[in-house]
């Protein structure tokens, strides 16, 4: 009984094609995992490589680390990637069409096309070298800046704000927040205070409050800039724009109708992060609408599972619900120390530092993907 299942459940794991829209954390993710499987899939992504965004910061700060954030997806996963946008999704047919007119058929569908960002945080280019270029940019005017204000105290924000302290110790950081606690509200007081010894040993200024000029400000140039917050004038000759990472619009309307967004945007999914009355389809990280802080480790946790529950589904299993693995976050102020807290529990710099602050998890995602990260 034994071989003959598991004859059948090979039988139909070669039927399968998974078509993976956005080659982010999730999707890649997603497509390692499928690989790893021996199941057929397709990759799709506008730009050559997978931005590994939770190093990008520190590549800003010093482009000699540019070429580790950009993880080229056609090493990874050669002719099962696309570099190519999908300018629609028929969920019926079950078909997509690239920008090119080519029609790509699936039985399933991951989107993955994630969320936007502000430059340093997030890169728009399409190939490695236009990204590393951008790096060097920002790294230059970095460099050469005296004042320089981060408008946004979310995690990006502060994250950036220990980057440049870390490498610039006379640099005056101006630090903006919209909000009284930096990063999110929900943790403990332990959290905000170990955050706020790291911020006040840097000498880094911060100052609550709402930009009243910011689409008047050039972002990212350096220029004599006067930043208005309240009635504060901060005079700055370099402005980081910091703030939000609004699921990715653009690409969502081309796939899915509006009356399937939530308020945000965002697409709805049910408990196992498929689109109601499509269990084939599916929405994953930052542009579904999952109740959780958006963050990468959880993106590679929905492609797990959904992964798992399309393997699960083949040899006639039950779909798993999606469940948050941890509540906590760890936020490096610069490549030894920072705040980190897991359920509850603090995380020492002598841990978090090697989960994350050390090389951002550089290494670990390079070997997902199992190609080698430049030296």
């Amino acid at each position: 009984m034994g071989s003959g299942a598991s004859k059948e459940t090979s039988e139909e794991l070669a039927k399968i094609h998974v078509v993976i829209i956005g080659g982010g954390y999730a999707g890649v993710q997603a497509a390692a995992d499928l690989k790893k499987a021996g199941v057929r899939f397709t990759i799709i992504e506008p730009k050559e490589y997978l931005h590994h965004c939770f190093a990008a910061l520190r590549a800003a700060v010093k482009p000699e680390f540019a070429p580790k954030v950009a993880i080229p997806l056609k090493d990874a996963f050669g002719d099962n990637f696309i570099q190519g946008s999908v300018e629609s999704l028929d969920i019926e047919g079950k078909k997509i069409v690239l920008d090119g007119g080519r029609e790509i058929d699936f039985t399933h569908c991951i989107i993955a096309v994630g969320s936007i960002g502000p430059v340093p945080a997030r890169s728009e280019k399409l190939s490695i070298s236009e990204m590393v270029d951008e790096y060097n940019e920002v790294g230059e005017a970095i460099a050469n800046a005296e004042n320089i204000v981060i408008v946004g105290g979310g995690a990006v924000g502060v994250e950036f704000a220990g980057e440049i302290t870390d490498k610039y110790k006379a640099k005056n950081i101006t630090l903006v927040s919209s909000s009284e606690k930096l990063i999110c509200p929900d943790f403990d007081d332990k959290f905000y205070s170990n955050l706020d010894y790291y911020i006040k040993a840097a000498d880094v200024k911060v100052i609550h409050g709402r930009v009243a000029n910011l689409s008047e400000l050039v972002p990212n140039k350096l220029m004599k800039q006067t930043v208005v917050v309240g009635d504060q004038e901060l005079e700055a000759d370099l402005v980081f724009p910091c703030i939000g990472l609004p699921p990715n619009k653009t690409s969502i309307s081309k796939l899915i109708a509006p009356e399937t967004l939530d308020q945000n945007n965002r697409i709805k999914v049910n408990g196992c992060l498929a689109l109601e009355e499509h269990p084939t389809v599916f929405a994953i990280g930052d542009c579904c609408n999952t109740d959780e802080f958006k963050i990468g480790i959880y993106a590679m946790k929905h492609a797990e599972l959904v992964v798992a529950n399309i393997l699960k589904e083949a040899s006639g299993g039950s779909s798993s619900p999606w469940k948050v693995p941890f509540v906590g976050m760890l936020i490096p102020f610069g490549s030894s120390a920072g705040a980190g807290i897991m359920n509850g529990w603090q995380v020492p710099n002598c841990v978090a530092a090697m989960l994350k602050y050390g090389d951002l998890g550089t290494a670990k995602i390079w070997g997902i993907v199992g190609v080698k990260p430049p030296k």
